[in-house]
Parts: structure tokens; C-alpha cells; sequence
């Protein structure tokens, strides 16, 4: 038995060692024995390695100026890519056009210029001297041609493909412009105007145009170009430069579609071909030329619309498919909903209220801009006034507005038959607004002022806000504003009437603040106001508190009412831009709970339902903006800003100094630069209060305003009369 094995085991043992794979493990281990024989290992950990040819030994040794270039490479790889799109795709734009002025024109605003041009050019920026006269007594005239080409490169070279430098006293024609660059290329050198018959250098006066890579190579040779302009004339300075640079001259880039400029002459400038129309030294004689263009512009456009009508009707006429012929020919076919939810009706109206309008009331006043557009349709329906009986008015979100008119015609005192005319105020195209840019990581300082019938509500807030806000690490600062009346002046004390919301706070704040020891601002403070019996108005509350917050925070006006929700917060970080516009949110306020619960237990937080609530649209305590804006805004009014409790208004003294809408602090933003946003916010929700209203402390405006919302705060109409037929049954 063992020496069959035996006969076996020594075949196998004789061939691994007759193999290629033992043969080539013995070479690399006896090469291994050699190279570890020639050398030593230093102190440093290196590889000292003897040569062979006796010279000096080489200790290769890691330095720590090796570790930290590799750390420099490291950190030279790493790509961090751009905050926009446009950036990282190098997107530039198309055409600027550059608009050169005096420096009376520009301070004094009387440039008059062709603002029909934003759909073919992409921007206008004006180059002008600031300074009406200089040392020596003269007046300041127009910038040196080459001062602004330093001002394109330095502010504009990298975001546009082509310049078009012009004088203020000329017009464009935006569709022949767009038509001639188009197939321009910004690589290439364009220098292309119109050739003076004196001299041959493009003459500024009737425009230039310039490509951007003919200006990097201008850029070149700027200080060249600067101490060799000699001549007066800026045309010539620049064709010196621009030959010194380039080689180019003025040109055509196209022999078949050449640059052409007309001089403008009254009543006899034909405006088919010309690019730019020069030679409006005066503001009237350029309100002629604008006028003139305007014209023609729409001639082009009404016989545009002609041609493009007769060829959709010889479309349908020709085709095969039964198309449906909408009116007017081109527009949005009607929207037919199927949803029941959706009010498919049209309104009633007459030359002074639009009836039906809202649920609440049943006869609106019109509003002047709805005034004038009855007028100019009766106006396009050869209807007269007097001759007017009613009309009816749809909106539709895909097409517009749908009018219909009826009025009788008279004709020796006798009545004939009505007429009817039937008009459409088409949608216009929507135009994206640019708006600079905005994150959701913005701090919030929401600050809630606190009434003494609030405490409950209060105390209910804090804890929400704690674990909505708090524990999801949330940006957002809370300073509860306590409210102080004569009757209980008590602060800090047993007899503190805010004792129990203060230990709330105070305990809240103690327990996050020890979760979280990296932070060493408070997530919540809160401030004592004392009055002198009269509440405090929106405005005199801001200026006492604005002055305690930081200038890089969102300043955020809010109630006991509301819920704390992250979706709103986030609302206001992104519409609340700091010089730009400021957010007025329409809260969404719950009915009287006994009238939409009934016997039912309230949920614990409130649900988007018409049913449960409604937009309460004279709610205007709720307001996000930035300090610096209210500020600015605080100054345009007379009254002064209020910086102690003791410049507050009370009972007997009249505090009625503000404006008269002193509790509507958006008002307080439309006499600045700031736009105010106002829409209805879903995610602002509020719980019911009920409404007072004081007769002694409110105006006539405001008692008005104050019924209509005690009104409106109880419940739908059918929910109100539901309940009356319960209560008779």
C-alpha cells in the first residue's frame, strides 16, 4: 500500500521542480538576497545603497519638504466647481451695447433712449462724466473713447461677445442689429462701422461695433495707445490703436450685408435698413426720432401679424385634420376644466363695481387699472359710454381674459337693437426677472410680541419651537417681546404676570444649551416692554427692537398664533433679499373652532382646508425684511424713530403721529427702492383669536377694516348658516 503512494508523490515532486514557476521563484529570491546585500538601512529609515564602482554612498532618506509637496499637489488637484452654471459652462452673453453721454445728460436724467430693445440686445450701460465742470470753470463733455474701453475691460469683457459703442444722441433698430450680429463670430476681429469719407476710421458718431478678442489684443498695447493720441478726433485715436494692436482697419465682416447708419432727418429717413440712426443733438429732435421708429416698428409688426394670420387660415383651409379656428387666429385655445372646484364663470360688471367677485362681498368698486381697460375696450368696440349696459369678464389662467359687452346704439331718440362685442386680453409672454442669489442657510430673528391674554399660547409656541426648530438645528433666533400695561408694571418678580412663559424659556434654553456646548449663542431671549396703557404699533415695536439685532440677520415679525413650521422659514430666507424686496405673507387663520369642530377635539395642528380656514388678507402683522432696508425705509417718513419706552404714546396724549396705516409696515417700504412681495403663504398657519375691536385707540379706516375681519374670522357662509338652522331646529 505505501509504495504505490510513494511511486506517485515523486513523479509530482520532480515535476514542480523541472516547472517554470519554480525556476522563476528561485531568480527572484536569490535577487532579493543580492539587492538586500548591498545596502543598509539608516538611522532615518532610509536605504543607504553602496555602488559597485567605489564611489561615495547615496543615502535616499523621505524629507518632510517631500510630504508637504505632496500635500501642495493634493490640494492643487481638487476642483471646486462655480456657484453657477453659466460659470463653469463659460455662458457669456450676446451684444452689449455701450451708450456714451455728457455729464450734465446723465445727472440730469434727460438722455432719452430706445427702451424697445431688450429683446434683441442683452444689456445698455451708460459711460459718462460724472462732473459738470472741471477746474478751469468749463463743462465736462463726453469720455475719451479709450477710457472706455479700460472700463469694458476691467467691468465687462468676460460676461459679453460684442460691444456696440454709440452716442446718446442716436436711436437703434433693435431687429436689424439682431439680424447683422448673429452671425458674428466673438473670436474673430471685428472692428465695423461707418467709413468717414474725410478720414476712413469708422466714425464714432454713427456707431462701432467691436468683437471681444479685438479688445483683449487692444488691451495689449493701451499704454501705446495712450501716449500717442495726439488728435482730437476719437475716431482717429481709436483707428491708431486698433491698426498699432490688430493690423485691422474699419470694415465690413460681410460684403453682402454691409454696416449702414443713416443720419436722421424730420419726415424724410427711410427706417428699412439702417442699423443706427445718429444726429438727435436735442431732446425734442430725439423725441421725434424715437417717435418716428416707434411707428414704423409697429407698421412692420401690424403688417407681421396680417401675413401670419392669412397663412394660419390658409393652413386650416388646406388641411386634411378638422383644426379648430380659435379667436382671435393664433391664440390659446379656451381651458375646459373637469375638475368641480373650478369657478368656470363669468362675472358681471358695469362702468363703476364687479359683482361676484369674492364670497364675502357681493358688489365690488373697480380699481382704476380695471376702469381703463373697460374703457379702451369700448373705446376698440365703438361703444360710448352712456350707450354702455353691463358686460361679463372671465379669467382664464392659459389664455387671459375674455370680455363681453352689450350696449344699445340710439338714433333719434328712439332705442335700436343692442350690440355685442366681444373682446380678448391676451397673456403676455412671461419675462424671467434675474434676482441675486439666495440660500436657505440665512439666521432668522423672529421676533414675537407678547400681549398678557397670550401667555397659553405662548407657552405652546416655546414648546413647538423647541422641537421643530431647536432640536433640527435651525437657524433661527427667538425674542419673545413682553408687553407691559400700567395695571401690572411687575417685571422679574413673584408678581410677574409672564412668570410662568419667562421659567418656560429659561428652561428651555438651559436644557439645549447644555446638548449643545459648541454653540454659544442663545437660541431665545426676550425683552420687557413697558407701555403707558396704549399698545405699541407695528412700527414703534420694530424701532425698539431692530437697533438690538444684528445687521446679517432676516428680521422676522410674527404672532403667538402661529405654528412653527420649516417650510415657512425657508419661504422667507428665499424671498427676502437684502436691497431688493421684502416678504408680506398672507397667513392662512383658522375659524372659530366651535363652529368647525363643534363637539370634536381640535387637531394638534392645523390642516390646509378651506374648510378649517381661510387667507386673511387684512392681516399685515406678519413681515420678514433686513435691518438695513427698514431702516432706510424708517427715515422717508417724518416721524422720528423711537429709541426709548418713554417716547411710546399713550391714552390721553393722541399717539397717532405715524402714517395712518402705521400697523401695515409693507406701506412703510413703498416709498423706497425696496419691492414688497405680497402673496398668500400656505405654510404660514395661525390659530384662531378672536378679534377686538377698540374705538377709543383705532381710526375710522381702521374700525372699518377691523369689523370686516371679525366678520370674515368666524366661519364660511354656509358654515355659519348651517349652524343657524341647527340652532332653530
Amino acid at each position: 500500500m505505501f509504495p504505490s503512494r510513494r511511486s506517485q508523490f515523486l513523479p509530482m515532486v520532480s515535476s514542480f521542480f523541472s516547472s517554470p514557476f519554480f525556476f522563476g521563484l528561485l531568480v527572484g529570491f536569490s535577487l532579493h538576497l543580492y539587492y538586500r546585500g548591498l545596502g543598509q538601512t539608516t538611522q532615518d529609515g532610509g536605504i543607504e545603497r553602496s555602488i559597485v564602482t567605489g564611489e561615495k554612498t547615496q543615502a535616499f532618506v523621505p524629507t518632510k519638504e517631500n510630504d508637504n509637496n505632496n500635500k501642495k499637489d493634493k490640494n492643487e488637484k481638487t476642483f471646486v466647481r462655480p456657484r453657477f452654471v453659466k460659470d463653469e459652462l463659460n455662458i457669456t452673453k450676446r451684444l452689449l451695447v455701450a451708450v456714451i453721454t455728457d455729464g450734465e445728460i446723465l445727472q440730469t436724467q434727460e438722455n432719452l433712449f430706445n427702451w424697445t430693445l431688450h429683446s434683441y440686445v442683452s444689456d445698455i450701460v451708460y459711460f459718462g462724466n460724472n462732473s459738470k465742470e472741471d477746474e478751469s470753470g468749463t463743462k465736462a463733455g463726453s469720455p475719451d473713447i479709450l477710457d472706455i474701453l479700460k472700463q469694458i475691460s476691467t467691468h465687462h469683457l468676460t460676461q459679453y461677445q460684442l460691444f456696440f459703442i454709440i452716442p446718446s444722441t442716436s436711436a437703434l433698430h433693435g431687429k436689424n442689429i439682431k439680424q447683422f450680429t448673429d452671425p458674428l463670430s466673438p473670436s474673430d476681429l471685428v472692428y465695423a462701422g461707418k467709413k468717414s469719407s474725410l478720414t476712413g476710421t469708422c466714425d464714432l458718431q454713427a456707431g462701432i461695433l467691436l468683437s471681444r478678442e479685438l479688445i483683449k489684443q487692444v488691451m495689449t498695447e493701451m499704454a501705446w495707445c495712450a501716449r500717442n493720441r495726439v488728435s482730437y478726433d476719437q475716431s482717429q485715436n481709436l483707428e491708431k490703436c486698433v491698426f498699432y494692436a490688430t493690423k485691422v482697419k474699419c470694415h465690413d465682416p460681410f460684403d453682402e450685408s454691409p454696416y449702414k447708419a443713416q443720419k436722421y432727418k424730420s419726415s424724410s429717413t427711410p427706417f428699412d435698413s439702417a442699423l443706427l440712426f445718429y444726429g438727435a443733438t436735442s431732446a425734442k429732435t430725439k423725441n421725434t426720432l424715437l417717435h418716428d421708429l416707434n411707428v414704423h416698428n409697429e407698421k412692420v409688426f401690424n403688417n407681421d401679424v396680417k401675413n401670419l394670420d392669412a397663412n394660419i387660415r390658409a393652413f386650416i383651409n388646406s388641411s386634411k385634420y378638422d383644426i379648430v379656428v380659435n379667436w382671435p387666429t393664433g391664440s390659446n385655445p379656451k381651458f375646459k376644466s373637469t375638475d368641480r372646484f373650478d369657478r368656470d364663470v363669468s362675472l358681471s360688471f358695469n362702468q363703476t363695481h364687479l359683482l361676484g367677485d369674492d364670497e364675502y362681498d357681493p358688489a365690488t368698486k373697480l380699481d382704476d387699472n380695471h376702469a381703463k381697460d373697460i374703457q379702451e375696450i369700448l373705446k376698440q368696440c365703438n361703444i360710448q359710454s352712456d350707450d354702455f349696459n353691463s358686460g361679463w369678464k372671465k379669467v382664464d389662467a392659459t389664455r387671459g381674459a375674455d370680455y363681453i359687452l352689450e350696449g344699445n346704439q340710439k338714433s333719434n331718440e328712439k332705442r335700436l337693437a343692442s350690440k355685442e362685442c366681444l373682446a380678448v386680453r391676451e397673456l403676455a409672454n412671461p419675462e424671467i426677472v434675474p434676482m441675486p442669489f439666495v440660500t436657505e442657510s440665512f439666521r432668522i430673528s423672529l421676533i414675537v410680541p407678547v400681549m398678557e391674554k397670550d401667555s397659553q399660547k405662548t407657552m405652546n409656541m416655546l414648546r413647538s419651537f423647541a422641537k421643530n426648530s431647536i432640536e433640527n438645528s435651525e437657524r433661527i433666533f427667538l425674542m419673545l417681546v413682553f408687553i407691559y400695561t400700567p395695571e401690572r408694571p411687575d417685571k422679574n418678580n413673584n408678581n410677574d404676570f409672564f412668570k410662568d412663559v419667562k421659567q418656560l424659556a429659561l428652561q428651555i434654553s438651559k436644557k439645549y444649551k447644555k446638548k449643545d456646548k459648541v454653540k454659544t449663542s442663545s437660541h431665545l431671549l426676550w425683552y420687557s416692554l413697558q407701555t403707558k396703557g396704549l399698545t405699541p404699533s407695528s412700527i414703534e415695536l420694530m424701532d425698539l427692537v431692530t437697533h438690538k439685532l444684528d445687521d446679517k440677520t432676516i428680521i422676522l415679525l410674527g404672532s403667538p398664533d402661529m405654528e412653527i413650521r420649516s417650510d415657512y422659514f425657508n419661504r422667507v430666507r428665499m424671498n427676502t433679499i437684502l436691497g431688493k424686496q421684502v416678504f408680506c405673507p398672507i397667513p392662512f387663520v383658522e375659524y372659530h373652532p366651535a363652529i368647525i369642530y363643534g363637539k370634536k377635539r381640535p387637531t394638534a395642528s392645523l390642516s390646509f382646508n378651506t374648510s378649517l380656514g381661510h387667507f386673511d388678507t387684512l392681516n399685515h402683522h406678519h413681515l420678514s425684511f433686513y435691518k438695513a432696508d427698514y431702516l432706510l425705509a424708517r427715515s422717508l417718513i417724518e416721524f422720528p424713530i423711537v429709541k426709548a419706552e418713554s417716547e411710546l404714546g399713550d391714552k390721553v396724549a393722541s399717539a397717532n403721529k405715524l402714517p395712518a396705516e402705521k400697523e401695515k409696515l409693507c406701506s412703510l417700504f413703498m416709498h423706497s427702492k425696496v419691492h414688497s412681495l405680497t402673496a398668500p403663504e400656505p405654510s404660514l398657519r395661525l390659530r384662531y383669536e378672536e378679534i377686538f375691536c377698540d374705538q377709543e385707540t383705532m381710526s375710522e379706516l381702521e374700525i372699518k377694516s377691523c369689523f370686516v375681519r371679525r366678520m370674515r374670522s368666524f366661519g364660511r357662509r354656509s358654515q355659519l348658516a348651517e349652524m343657524v338652522m341647527n340652532s332653530e331646529q
